[in-house]
């Protein structure tokens, strides 16, 4: 045999019948054998990862890379930088930018001007809104459409008001059109009348805290979400289009989409991060750099719980970039900032350190943010799990590795992370795309495009 490009040795290796003790070779940047009782051939790179684990390269398909238009805050170079940095070989990025995404001429530039600048592979997203522009997007590689059922009523950002689909006949229509084009629909479900009449009932008594915010945002018991995923559901009854459902943040939310599920309709769903990592006191210490994600922890429990239960397809980090400064203000009025934050960073080890306390298993992360994300996008086998003829997209875990999160080094453009100051157990110290190593412990080392453009049009013709 000639030697091969790379050998991971001495380590655990998660595969989709398990872990086990084994050595990886990579040729060519793919997965060429698997062998147990840790036989080493010769390699042109023999990496010893003994001590550590060997997962699948890590899938995030909720990303917000500011890229183009508000690039002071992130653009494809950093935002793939620091998802290499927390372990991620995959992103899909979506299509709320300056200009909005949403044309086929806009969705075609984007793709060429970033192509130089991706660190890893990446696919991006349509934007709705123009129905007669939705093919060409597809045609040109989207991966599937976004529908956001929500606008800032003061903001405009960063749910654009050119992106919302906020009536119902053009909501229904976009699932067909997309579903007719072979694709999925993503979509953001928020009852906007509801988060619009309560903002306003806010607006009059003058109480525009971050804690106001959240309440008019979500609605009592998530009842903005809920009749927003009612209507999703029927529409997919009744046309059988596919639909991935985000921003789950209740239990009965998940239930919701779970009944659906069982029923047999074409539904997934996602949990971000964020939701079960932040706590309410979070909220109350960060105010407009949580919002609004500091769930109670019974809530985040009850979440946490259907996530390893196997009731949540993916998680999606919705890394959502803004500066300091412009959040700020947000303790005043919470209405007139961008929400979001930052994630890609820190947000893997973060879940590594809820799998030490036993809270989530290794093989539920493995799961949600490898296979079913690369089930969602149409890349699985080739991405999302380690066997012979895969992409060599690994992420090694050091599951005993102990320390505390810090703005020091963190590759985001913004310069912050939400978990700064949060201690861990758990982190990937090495991440590897297609055979080549982008990050060792903790240092980033790949290279702008390096990142291969993943074309939608492409995976549904096969």
């Amino acid at each position: 045999m000639a030697d091969l490009d790379l050998v991971l040795a001495g380590g655990k290796v998660a595969t989709p019948q398990g872990l086990c003790d084994a050595s990886v070779g990579v040729q060519d940047g793919r997965i060429v054998f698997i062998s147990t009782g840790q036989w080493t051939p010769k390699a042109r790179q023999t990496v010893d990862v003994s001590g550590k684990v060997v997962v699948p390269g890590f899938i995030d398909t909720h990303v917000h890379f500011r890229d183009p238009g508000l690039t002071y805050k992130e653009d494809f170079a950093t935002g793939t930088r620091a998802a290499a940095a927390g372990g991620i070989t995959t992103v899909v990025d979506m299509p709320n930018n300056k200009p909005a995404i949403n044309r086929t001429d806009a969705y075609i530039q984007k793709r060429d001007d970033v192509r130089a600048k991706a660190m890893v592979d990446y696919a991006l997203y349509a934007g709705a809104t123009k129905l007669d522009q939705i093919p060409g997007m597809l045609k040109a590689g989207a991966i599937g459409v976004k529908i956001f059922m929500v606008t800032d009523p003061k903001s405009g950002y960063p749910h654009d008001p050119e992106l919302f689909t906020g009536d119902d006949g053009v909501l229904y229509d976009t699932l067909k059109v997309a579903n007719s084009e072979g694709t999925f629909c993503a979509v953001h479900p928020t009852n906007q009348e509801i988060f619009t009449h309560e903002s306003k009932k806010k607006w009059d008594a003058g109480t525009t805290t971050p804690d106001d915010f959240v309440e008019a945002y979500f609605g009592e018991n998530c009842v903005s979400d809920h009749t927003a995923m009612a209507t999703l559901i029927e529409m997919v009854r009744a046309s059988r289009a596919r639909l991935h459902v985000l921003h789950l943040r209740s239990e009965t939310g998940v239930m919701l989409i779970q009944r659906a599920k069982q029923d047999g309709l074409p539904i997934t769903m996602e949990v971000n991060p964020k939701y079960v990592l932040h706590t309410s006191e979070d909220m109350k210490r960060m105010g407009p750099l949580c919002t609004p994600y500091g769930l109670p922890d019974a809530v985040r429990m009850n979440i946490l719980r259907d996530i390893e239960r196997g009731f949540v397809d993916v998680l999606g980090s919705d890394h959502a970039p803004h500066t300091r400064e412009e959040l700020e203000p947000g303790w005043k009025d919470a209405w007139r900032i961008p929400f979001g934050n930052p994630q890609l960073d820190h947000f893997v080890s973060a879940l590594l350190t809820y799998v030490d306390q036993g809270i989530l298993s290794l093989q539920t992360l493995v799961r949600t943010l490898a296979e079913n994300p690369a089930r969602l996008i149409g890349v699985y086998p080739k991405k999302g799990a380690i066997q012979v003829g895969s992409d060599a997209d690994f992420a090694v875990l050091d599951l005993g590795a102990k320390g505390t999160f810090s703005n020091d080094g963190i590759q985001t453009k913004v310069g912050w992370s939400p978990y700064a100051g949060r201690a861990f157990t758990g982190r990937p110290v090495m991440t590897i795309s297609r055979g080549r190593i982008v990050m060792r412990d903790g240092a980033v080392v790949g290279e702008p495009g390096w990142g291969q453009y993943i074309d939608g049009a492409a995976l549904r013709a096969q």
